[in-house]
């Protein structure tokens, strides 16, 4: 078994897994509200942030990092 297959913490917070996925988005380019509450809710199971927190998360940290966010949860 090889031990680096999962070197993420078990219990990680929201705010971590957003962060993950921000930093795979090219600076200049849309992240998805969708798309990136969906992974936060499978890669993160065990948190208890509403869509509302995940979405304010979102808004709050990728401008940060140079992103536009885009509000499709209802597509």
């Amino acid at each position: 078994m090889n031990v680096w297959t999962n070197c993420r913490p078990d219990k990680v917070t929201a705010e971590h897994l957003v962060h993950e996925l921000i930093l795979q988005v090219r600076r200049g380019q849309i992240i998805s509200v969708k798309e990136t509450i969906a992974a936060v809710s499978r890669d993160g199971q065990h948190l208890a942030e509403t869509d509302c927190e995940l979405v304010e998360l979102i808004v709050n940290v990728a401008p940060a990092f140079g992103l536009f966010v885009g509000f499709d949860l209802r597509e």
